[in-house]
C-alpha cells in the first residue's frame, strides 16, 4: 500500500530559529503530518501545551500517533476544525499563545494521494476538499456554477489569463455529460489554450486547479481571518510564523503584519507602553536556500514571515 503520510517540512531550521526557549503554549494551525510540530515539540520545555489544528481528519489521525511520544512532556490537544475558527475554540482554554505556526496550503500527502483530487498529475475524481466530511467538491463547482461564478473562480482566484475561454468550453462539455475527473478537466483546459501557453514551463492547468482549490476550501477567506485572529491571540513576546506559497497568500500575510506593525506612541510619564504593539521580525521575507530547493523542490515557492507581540 502506498504511504501518503510522507512529508518534508519546508524552511524547518528557519522556523525552529524563532521558537522561544521556554515553557510555552504552541499552536500549529495547519498540523498536516506534523513535520514541523514534531521538531518544535522536541525543543520545547516540559510542561508546555500544544494545540494541533487541521481540517483533514486523516492528518489528525496520523499526527495523534506520530506525536504521542511527547505526551509525557507536553499537554497535547488535537482539533478537527478550520483555522479561521480554531482560535475561538482554543480561547475557551487559553488566554493566549507563545508560538503559532501556519503552513498555508495543501500538504504533500494531499497532493500525492490521487483519491483526494487535488493534482492534475493523476486521473481521479474532482474533489479537492481538505475536510472530506463537509462542503462542496470541485466537481460540484465545475458542473453547477454559472458562467459568471466560474469566471470568478478561474480569473479572480486562480488568476488565469484564458479563464473565459475555459469557462465557455466547460459549459459546452457539461451540457452533454458531467465533468467528473481531473483528467477530463485537464483535457478541457488544454483544448482551448493557445499553443504558446501549452509550451510554457509548468503545467497548463496549474492556476485553474488553484482557483478551484481556493473556492472549494475558502482558503483566501480562511487565511485572512485566521491570520488576524492569530495575531490577536499572541501573548506578550509571542511569535506568529506564517509560511505561504504564492504572491497572493504572501500579500495577505504581509498586509496583516503591516497593519499592526506600526510605530506606537509611548508616554514618557506612563508606567507602561502600549501592550498591543507588534514587531515584524522579517522585514525581508525568508525564502529557502538553494540546498533546500535541490533536496525538496516543493520548497521553492515557500515564503516565511514572522511577527512578534511586544
Amino acid at each position: 500500500m502506498t504511504n501518503y503520510n510522507e512529508h518534508t517540512p519546508v524552511l524547518l531550521e528557519e522556523v525552529l530559529s524563532f521558537v522561544p526557549r521556554k515553557k510555552l503554549t504552541y499552536v500549529d494551525m495547519t498540523l498536516g503530518r506534523a513535520g514541523h510540530a514534531s521538531e518544535v515539540l522536541a525543543r520545547v520545555l516540559k510542561g508546555s501545551t500544544f494545540y494541533g489544528v487541521d481540517r483533514d481528519e486523516d492528518a489528525l489521525d496520523y499526527s495523534r500517533g506520530f506525536l504521542s511520544s511527547y505526551s509525557s512532556k507536553v499537554d497535547l490537544h488535537f482539533l478537527h476544525i478550520d483555522f479561521a475558527h480554531a482560535i475561538d475554540e482554543i480561547r475557551r482554554h487559553e488566554k493566549g499563545a507563545d508560538f503559532i505556526l501556519m503552513d498555508i496550503g495543501v500538504s504533500s500527502p494531499q497532493f500525492d494521494d490521487p483519491s483526494r483530487g487535488f493534482s492534475y498529475r493523476y486521473d481521479a475524481p474532482l474533489d479537492m476538499r481538505m475536510d472530506r466530511s463537509d462542503g462542496i467538491t470541485a466537481k460540484d463547482i465545475v458542473n453547477t456554477y454559472s458562467e459568471k461564478e466560474l469566471y470568478r473562480v478561474f480569473h479572480d482566484l486562480g488568476e488565469c489569463r484564458y479563464a473565459m475561454s475555459v469557462v465557455k468550453k466547460i459549459e459546452e462539455v457539461r451540457a452533454i455529460k458531467s465533468i467528473d475527473t481531473t483528467f477530463q478537466l485537464v483535457d478541457i483546459i488544454k483544448s482551448v489554450l493557445p499553443e504558446k501557453e501549452l509550451r510554457k514551463e509548468g503545467h497548463p492547468a496549474k492556476q485553474f486547479f488553484l482557483g478551484l482549490r481556493y473556492e472549494v476550501n475558502n482558503e483566501i477567506g480562511e487565511l485572512k481571518t485566521g491570520v488576524e485572529k492569530a495575531i490577536d491571540f499572541l501573548n506578550p513576546k509571542g511569535r506568529l510564523v506564517v509560511i505561504s506559497f504564492n504572491s497572493e497568500e504572501d500579500k495577505i500575510v504581509k498586509d496583516a503584519f503591516r497593519k499592526v506593525d506600526k510605530p506606537h506612541h509611548v508616554d514618557k510619564y506612563a508606567k507602561t507602553k502600549d501592550e498591543d504593539s507588534y514587531t515584524n521580525l522579517t522585514k525581508k521575507p525568508i525564502v529557502p536556500s538553494e540546498d533546500e530547493i535541490r533536496a525538496n523542490p516543493r520548497a521553492k515557492a515557500s515564503i516565511l514571515r514572522v511577527l512578534e507581540r511586544s
